[in-house]
This record gives C-alpha cells, structure tokens and sequence, in this order.
C-alpha cells in the first residue's frame, strides 16, 4: 500500500468511524432495545461479541481489502433508504425485532454506501454475521417446547416407563415433569446456528459443504435437546428424584451441549479445506474518489437515515387523553359480578384494564379488557410480554392453545387452554384496532401501522373472554360462544372510551 492510499484509506475510514457514530445516535433507541436485550437474557448475551468478531474478520481480508478501491455508491445509498424506511414501518407497528434487524442491516448498507459494492462484497459474511447480534427466535419456543415434550414422552414410552400427559406437563410414577422455555431448546439453538455459521465460514471454501454444516448446526441441538430432555427425566425417574431436579438440571444440560457441539465440530474438521483462499485477480486501479465527494455520501446517508425517526415522530399522534373502560351490568339473563375465577392476565403498561365476570345460574363467564394508547417498548398490546398466565407464579399454566374458528365476531380466536392443579379454564383471545377485530397479531400490527402512519393514533385493546370447565371442553365453547354473542356490541365500544 502507497503512502497516498494508505492516507486515502485513512479518510475513509474516519469517514466510516463517524458515519457509524451518526447512525448509532440517530437510532439510538433501537440500539438501546438491543443492549438491553443482551443484558437482561442469558439468552442474547452473545450479541456483545458478535461486532468484535465481525471486526476482527474484516481484518482478517486487510491485505486483499489493499488493493481495492473505495468508492461510494449511490445503489447502496438508495438501499439505505428502503431499509430507513422499512424502520419508519416496524416502529410504527411495534415489531422490535424486525426494527432491531433494519437499524443492524444499515450498517452493511452504510459500508457499502461509503466503500462501494466491490469492497462490501469482499468482506460480505463479516457484514451478514452482525445481523446476528439481533436477539431472534422467541417464535420457535412454541413449536421446541412441543416438539421437546413429544420427543421425551415417546422415548419415556419405548424404554417402558408409563407416561400421562397433559400438554408441556406430564406425570411419571415417580413425579411430575414440564417443558417450559428454559427447556425448549432456544438457547442451545442459538449457540449452534452461530458458532456454526462462524465454523463454516473459517473452515469451508465450499460454499456446498458450508450450507450443510450451517444446516446441522440446526438440526442436531434441536434432536440434541430432545435427548437432554429424556436422559435429565430419565434420571430423576431412576434417582426417585433425588438428581437431575435442581440446579444439577441445568448444569446436565449444558454438559450436554458442550460434548454434542464438540462431536459436531470433531465431524466436520475431517471435510475442513485448510488451502488458503484463491485471491481473484487485482482489479484494475481505478481512480479514487475526492474525500470532498465522499463526505457528500456521508451526510446524505446520515440525512436519509434521520429522516426516519423525525418522520415517523410527525406522522404519530399522541393522545394524552385518559381512558375509562366500562361494560353494562346485564347481558341477557347474565349479571355482572365480582372476579371470583383466582385469575389475573398479565399486560404490562396497559393505558387502562377491566374485568368483570358474568353469572348465570352455575354458568360463570369472564371478560378481561386491556387498553393500550401511546405504545413504546414497555408497553404494548401485541407483545409476548402479555400474558393469559404468569407460570413462574405457579398458578395458572398454559396447557395448549391453537386458532379457532367461531360464529361471532371477530370469528377467529386464539383459544388457550390452562391447568391449575385439577381445575381448566378456556380463554378466547383477540384484539380490536379501530373498528376491525381479529386474532392474527401480524393483521393487527399491520393495521396498527397503518392507522400510526396515517396519523389516527395506535390504540388498541386485548380482549379476552375465559371460564372454567371440568371435563366437557366442547359444552364450554358453546357456552362462551352464546354470550359472546350477546357481549359482542359491548365489546364494540363506540363510546368515549373507543380504541
């Protein structure tokens, strides 16, 4: 490197060094979101290394990044902008993750903007591997804590130990059992899929070889964990549970991890390719770009990335108007009561919340209201953080839930099923955004951000409507399914407190 693009190389990467700077201010509350993120979950706390690593894997290319040329693009600019305002989106229908994911994949766009597409795609996997540092996967818990109760339940049954389940709970003679989200298996998944992204690119030239291990590192934790599982109740079954109960739980497991992801990576260093990478030919010297013109690129990538959040701050409207929610004391022959099911839902920063039972006869139907106005990350109606029940409470725990289609509006509903002790309860669950009601919560954000953007405000209310039942799960869906419809131009709330 000469002495002139040595000095060439230096402004740019100030450029770039201040250009990171603006972006990490502009959007520093989705910057926040992540760190805290990491922080708070045991879960995420790789993403504090991820950056480290990505760095040290562009200096890893500095010999070959020598002989390029940067120069700024306006392709990539224009990129920026369609993530900018992808941002603008998912802020405005409170989707964190997918905002986390934009703010991370500007910085790519930002690279690529101030150094050109050639150099971006010369170190392209350390830019694609930041997109890691972004916490994902809370979708998967489901389905792994399902899949885990399957696989342990069916193994417990071929080696002949006598098994009763119940959802992600299930009985042996010698104790009780449940998958919950520490055990669905996220966390070892999340290790895998990174160190085995990492693995393939430092191991692998193929990019054939490098998909296939990328792809094992999926499958085998979530088969792994499945064994973990049946081996840790297998155990306690055999120890009368004495062992594998406590903390020796956790610490089986992730002894466990280590050996498979040991094995896996013993596996795939006998198909390692440790020849040097192939260097394409030098291209030819092209004329560098003035640090002026380069400047220019840096402000106006900075000016698209800010105008973001200034405009999604003008086209929000705050309502700082209070709320008071309130249903009528009789719905046909059904009278309203007290709360008397021992049953709270969980909805954090919630605007307001009612709820109010319903008797008729021995019949006892509740309804539970949550309003949300002026979200933010602490406080929103579509949320994992809102919960029918608190597990880690030990009162009420959720047994199962799935879609399901009925005759009043909103006509579909998330119907969840809770166990606690020898007592159900069936809860419906939906949302109601202006005067549209439904159950899917990608609708319901989509709408949120569209009555955001269109300045109509982004309230929203969670409804659910619940009754305990012994055994006669069907006789308690038509139950509520009648007074839903009786309920239904209530819940409607065109009054004063009208979402």
């Amino acid at each position: 490197m000469t002495e002139s693009t040595d000095k060439h190389w230096r402004t740019y990467l100030l450029l770039m060094l201040l250009a990171l700077t603006g972006l990490v201010w502009i959007f520093r509350e989705t910057a926040a979101s992540l760190v805290s993120l990491w922080q708070s979950s045991e879960t995420y706390t790789h993403g504090f290394i991820i950056f480290p690593i990505s760095l040290y894997l562009v200096w890893r290319e500095r010999t070959y990044l020598a002989t390029l040329t940067p120069r700024p693009s306006a392709l990539a600019l224009a990129m920026l902008a369609v993530l900018a305002t992808g941002w603008t989106i998912a802020q405005s229908a409170d989707v964190q993750v997918i905002a986390q994911y934009l703010f991370v994949a500007m910085i790519p766009a930002l690279t690529a903007t101030l150094f050109g597409t050639q150099i971006a795609r010369a170190i392209a996997f350390p830019l694609a591997f930041t997109l890691l540092a972004v916490p994902f996967g809370e979708v998967f818990i489901r389905p792994m804590i399902d899949f885990t109760a399957d696989f342990t339940v069916t193994a417990l049954q071929m080696t002949g130990i006598p098994v009763f389940r119940e959802g992600s709970h299930f009985a042996l003679p010698s104790g009780n059992w449940s998958v919950v989200e520490a055990c669905s298996g996220l966390r070892y998944l999340i290790a895998s899929f990174t160190l085995g992204c990492l693995y393939a690119y430092l191991s692998y030239r193929s990019r054939r070889r490098q998909i296939i291990f990328v792809l094992l590192s999926i499958v085998v934790p979530v088969i792994a964990n499945g064994i973990r599982a049946y081996l840790i109740v297998l155990l306690g079954h055999l120890s009368s549970m004495k062992i594998a109960v406590g903390v020796d739980h956790l610490i089986y497991g992730w002894l466990f991890f280590g050996f498979v992801m040991l094995l896996l990576f013993w596996i795939g260093g006998r198909w390692r390719e440790d020849e040097q990478i192939v260097t394409a030919k030098r291209p030819p010297p092209v004329a560098a770009v003035k640090p002026l013109k380069a400047a220019g690129f840096t402000l106006a990538a900075l000016a698209i990335a800010w105008a973001a959040p200034l405009g999604l701050q003008r086209l929000e409207q705050y309502n700082p108007a209070s709320v008071t929610l309130n249903l009528p004391q009789s719905l046909g022959d059904w009278r309203a009561q007290p709360p008397g099911m021992d049953f709270k839902p969980v909805f954090p920063g919630a605007a307001a919340t009612l709820m109010q039972e319903y008797r008729n006869g021995d019949r006892v139907v509740g309804i539970y209201l949550a309003f949300f106005r002026n979200q933010n990350r602490n406080a929103k109606a579509i949320s994992s953080q809102n919960m029918l029940a608190d597990e880690a409470l030990h009162e009420w725990s959720l047994a199962d839930e799935s879609m399901r289609a009925i005759y009043s509006p909103p006509e579909r509903v998330l119907e969840s099923r809770l166990l606690r002790g020898d007592r159900q309860l069936l809860a419906w669950q939906w949302y109601k955004i202006g005067q549209t009601q439904t159950a899917n919560p990608y609708l319901a954000k989509f709408l949120q951000a569209k009555r955001r953007l269109t300045g109509q405000g982004d309230d929203v209310m969670d409804i659910v409507i619940y009754t305990t039942f012994d055994t006669h799960t069907e006789q308690a869906r038509a139950m509520m399914g009648n007074f839903l419809q009786l309920a239904a131009p209530a819940l409607q709330l065109n009054r004063e407190n009208a979402p």
